[in-house]
């Protein structure tokens, strides 16, 4: 009894432990936890994760939701996608029970972004724009400006994603105007807001003029806005975003192909970029100068940049930037004679392409406005150089030999089936001069066809006067038409039809057209000048593919291959 006594009072301490720690959190408490994740990288993942466990085991939905999207977004980032069901099946689950009240608009504005943020980095690039347009209307109705503009920000930048850059550039400058509407109430906040919306909105300018060259004043303004942003004392930029500014200059103006003025901006950006440690621009920026100075003319330049390229990429994703510092060193090292050096990097290059998804491609070709698969036909040029020392290149030549023997294959029985097309078109016009072919009737009366009532005699009497009436040639002529003209049902003269022809209505219908299709191109040159789909409707037929098939089903030859020989012997 003592140690039953026991058991509940430890049972009731430990709930109440587990109660006080879920359950007991003030508001204050929750924001303040919240505030956490924005934190991760000063505090690491680790600990933001264990503070997001703690908003999950809470009461309050709307933090508890939080709470999971924001775990389910920090595992996505960093590539632990094992198992985020659970968040995602949890966020399915509560947020829905969100009540819509001015105190939740903004924490459902930040649940939203976080989806959007991790559909974005799956690759959901719609249903990532649909999270945040709802994020939008939460900011709009909580009447949070700060909000407002960042999520616009955010928007813009799913449409420069999805190509859509009109739309992705109206956003934008949405966000600029509002940050000069409100520039007193967000005090410090504006300078801050205002530079990534002018960089944002120079990009997209800039992106612009990369896909219509013809239109130099996208790059004009992409120009002004990157400027505007170096004259403005205001924005007190550190080293990253100045960096940011000079490496969309020189991009700008390497488009344009002022590449001697691109030049000193690109390295002016690596400056500022070394400086901030930032190894993704600097990735950028070593593959954009390089770039610059293989335009220019500079291969030994270029070949340095390049290669700084390769040192800092460590991921195993693959981008235009990777594949094509591969490209252009292949396309070097040739230049410099170097073939084991050029052998290696085109194989880097081709064998990355082939890994990438057809959607990568198509994003890789559109977004770049180039053909990757024009530029592996491009490298073949190698092939005299490393031939012998490459497999790669034997295959290529063994399928090329491979694909001759096939093409000449289908040249020979191309021409043996032209050769029995001429014979047999030779034996339907020495018919056709003996006026056996055209005389011939798809019905007749004669003895030996054995009539077995009077009923039949009618039915076969008019499907005689059909043929002399030519009605057959009719668009409309059909088996319930015929048997109405007749005076018969159309399951009897489908019956006649096959006990005395043996084929269907359908084929007898063909063969009446066919037949007097090829006794009017014997006999009108005028018809034989008309296209195959004008002597087609003469025959009854609305289109030509299906005439034409038909034709050479019924006589072995073309209307085309027909006309032509009776043209020469005629």
């Amino acid at each position: 009894m003592l140690k039953k006594a026991l058991s509940i009072v430890f049972i009731v301490i430990t709930f109440s432990k587990v109660f006080s720690q879920t359950n007991l959190y003030s508001e204050n408490d929750l924001k303040k936890i919240k505030e956490k994740f924005y934190l991760n990288k000063e505090i690491g993942i680790d600990s933001t994760l264990v503070y997001m466990e703690k908003l999950q085991k809470s009461t309050s939905i709307p933090y508890k939701t939080f709470g999971y999207a924001a775990s389910e977004y920090l595992k996505i980032r960093e590539k632990e996608l094992l198992n985020i069901s659970f968040y995602q099946d949890s966020i399915n689950k509560y947020l829905p029970r969100i009540s819509e009240t001015n105190n939740n608009y903004p924490i459902l504005f930040d649940i939203y972004i976080l989806l959007g943020n991790s559909n974005k980095r799956k690759g959901l690039i719609k249903p990532a724009l649909q999270d945040y347009i709802t994020a939008e209307n939460y900011a709009l109705l909580a009447n949070d400006i700060e909000r407002t503009i960042k999520i616009k920000g955010n928007i813009a930048l799913i449409y420069q994603d999805m190509g859509e850059l009109e739309k992705a550039l109206k956003k934008s400058k949405e966000s600029l105007h509002l940050l000069e509407l409100n520039k007193k109430e967000l005090a410090g906040k504006y300078y801050s807001n205002k530079y990534k919306r002018m960089l944002n909105v120079a990009a997209i300018y800039a992106t612009l003029y990369k896909n219509d060259t013809t239109k130099l004043q996208y790059a004009d303004s992409s120009l002004q806005y990157y400027n505007a942003i170096l004259i403005n004392k205001d924005f007190k930029l550190n080293n990253y975003y100045l960096g940011k500014v000079y490496y969309g200059l020189g991009t700008t103006y390497s488009l344009k192909k002022e590449y001697s003025k691109a030049g000193l901006f690109l390295k002016k950006g690596l400056t500022f970029f070394k400086k901030s440690k930032s190894s993704s621009y600097l990735y950028k920026g070593y593959y954009n100068l390089g770039y610059n100075h293989y335009m220019s003319g500079d291969i030994n330049k270029a070949k340095e940049n390049f290669l700084k390229v390769l040192k800092i990429k460590k991921d195993t994703i693959l981008d235009y930037n990777y594949l094509y510092t591969h490209y252009y060193l292949s396309k070097i090292h040739t230049n410099q004679n170097k073939i084991d050096s050029a052998k290696y990097h085109l194989t880097k290059f081709i064998v990355g392409y082939e890994k990438l998804t057809s959607r990568k491609k198509q994003q890789i070709n559109g977004a770049y406005k180039i053909d990757l698969d024009k530029k592996i036909k491009e490298l073949k040029e190698l092939k005299e150089y490393i031939a012998n020392k490459n497999f790669y290149y034997r295959a290529i030549f063994i399928i090329l030999i491979f694909i001759l023997i096939i093409i000449s294959f289908l040249v020979i029985k191309n021409s043996k089936e032209k050769k029995k097309a001429n014979e047999k078109l030779d034996e339907l016009l020495a018919k056709n001069s003996k006026k056996e072919y055209l005389t011939k009737k798809p019905f007749s009366t004669s003895n030996d066809v054995k009539i077995k009532d009077e009923q039949h005699k009618q039915i076969i009497k008019g499907l005689l006067k059909i043929e002399e009436k030519e009605y057959f040639l009719k668009e409309e002529f059909n088996l319930y038409n015929a048997a109405k003209k007749i005076g018969t049902n159309t399951t009897y003269l489908s019956k006649i039809i096959k006990d005395y022809k043996k084929m269907s209505f359908n084929d007898y219908t063909n063969e009446l057209r066919i037949n007097y299709i090829v006794k009017t191109l014997s006999n009108d040159k005028k018809v034989r000048s008309y296209t195959t789909q004008a002597i087609g409707e003469i025959a009854g037929y609305k289109n030509s593919k299906s005439f034409t098939r038909i034709f050479k089903k019924h006589i072995g030859i073309t209307p085309y291959q027909f006309i032509e020989k009776i043209n020469k012997e005629l």
